[in-house]
């Protein structure tokens, strides 16, 4: 998937905003339903947000707290912000 720009921008807005940290990262294989639904119809501005996680497909995965909620903040926040006005700027700009 390679993410939506007009969205991918809005989102690191938010955190920049909100001093959430973030970095960007590629699976080399696997993926999202992200990956499909991009691609339906004339397209749907999509990206992946993950929370770094070890062991991710066992009984015994583990993530970091501070990670899971600063992920969760962030996901609130962008959508609190994403009303209709700001998701015609995202995918007409």
């Amino acid at each position: 998937l390679v993410s939506h720009k007009g969205l991918r921008e809005f989102v690191i807005s938010v955190a920049e905003e909100m001093n959430i940290p973030y970095r960007f990262d590629a699976m080399p294989g696997g993926g999202t339903d992200a990956g499909a639904i991009h691609m339906t119809m004339r397209g749907v501005p999509a990206l992946t947000i993950s929370i770094p996680t070890r062991y991710i497909h066992s009984h015994a995965a583990l993530l970091h707290r501070d990670d899971y909620e600063q992920t969760v903040k962030l996901l609130v926040e962008v959508i609190r912000r994403l009303d209709e006005e700001k998701v015609k700027e995202i995918t007409f700009d």
